[in-house]
């Protein structure tokens, strides 16, 4: 059955029987807004995800709305929150039928028995495409803002670069290489890391802190401006799978962790005299976060350290409404 045919009504009746409801709420799942009662500080990140722009060919409609969750949980993560509530809105084309439907919910909910919290409301409407816009509520009592860098701070990332960009690529050059199946899973299971974030949050000793969805170059581009500060990167993130997939087709596997995106890791920067504290908490909690260089006091210069040589990062990466990211 097609979603003209099973209709709106009939649509919503199958959310609404699945939607949570926060402890202390008043309102009852499907009514017209949804209340949380919070004695904390609460922090809100929304994303958007659409079948052209975020689904390859090889995804499905369950790995599109996994990863239009982690895409706004890692928002969230970048900050310190801790999910507690969604509002999952869906554009959905009406010749759609009832089984991709229930597959696209299955993967929204994949994610969040994953990051926690529950779905609590959002709303639905006719569009040409499959479009998810999801909003995260986080519990989040100490914010970690994208400013606060200093020349001096250690650089870290909370996990490796490039194995999901060559899990794209594999997706849309159909490659045959050995490690295609396993980069094309990374690709389609990110995690966001709230673990990283919330401890680096309790901390206190993160000064600045960033998603890095868009790229590693360009978040690191982007800190730099907005801190006016510089980054030198002595030990580039680079996953071994990204290294063996790249001289299996022919890729710099740099240039994957550079400029590819698709990962949800946090890009932070960490006040010297707490690294070996939070490094030592955050591993203690069963994450990670490794040092891979530091805030320079040349603003707007981002550079590697390869093989004793520095290469510059270009400011580049994924953007929306550009034919040239």
């Amino acid at each position: 059955m097609r979603l003209r045919e099973l209709g709106e009504r009939r649509l919503i009746e199958y959310i609404v029987r699945r939607l949570g409801s926060m402890p202390g709420a008043v309102l009852p799942p499907g009514d017209d807004a949804s209340d949380i009662l919070a004695e904390e500080r609460l922090t809100i990140s929304t994303d958007m995800v659409s079948q052209s722009s975020d689904m390859p060919p090889g995804m499905t409609l369950r790995d599109l709305g996994y990863r239009a969750i982690t895409s706004v949980v890692s928002d969230a993560a970048a900050k310190g929150g801790t999910p507690i509530a969604y509002l999952v809105s869906l554009g959905l084309p009406e010749e759609m039928e009832e089984e991709g439907f229930r597959e696209l919910w299955m993967g929204i909910e994949e994610a969040v028995e994953m990051y926690g919290g529950e779905v609590v409301g959002g709303d639905t409407g006719k569009t040409r495409e499959v479009i998810i816009d999801a909003v995260c509520i986080s519990r989040n009592p100490n914010p970690v803002s994208r400013l606060g860098a200093r020349p001096g701070d250690k650089l870290a990332v909370t996990g490796l670069f490039g194995a999901q960009a060559a899990g794209l690529h594999a997706l849309l050059s159909g490659s045959k290489a050995r490690s295609s199946r396993e980069v094309v899973g990374r690709f389609l299971r990110p995690v966001a890391r709230v673990l990283e974030g919330r401890v680096l949050a309790e901390t206190g000793a993160a000064s600045a802190s960033m998603d890095s969805s868009d790229g590693l170059a360009l978040t690191l581009h982007t800190l730099a401006e907005l801190n006016n500060v510089g980054f030198r990167v002595d030990e580039p993130p680079i996953d071994p799978l990204a290294e063996r997939y790249g001289g299996e087709v022919g890729l710099d596997p740099l240039d994957l962790a550079l400029y590819g995106g698709e990962e949800y890791e946090l890009v932070v920067t960490i006040r010297p005299e707490a690294v070996e504290e939070v490094v030592e908490e955050v591993e203690g909690r069963g994450g990670r976060i490794i040092i891979i260089g530091e805030a320079t006091e040349n603003p707007g210069e981002v550079y590697v350290v390869r093989d004793g040589e520095r290469v510059r990062v270009e400011k580049r990466g994924w953007s929306h409404f550009s034919n040239n990211p």
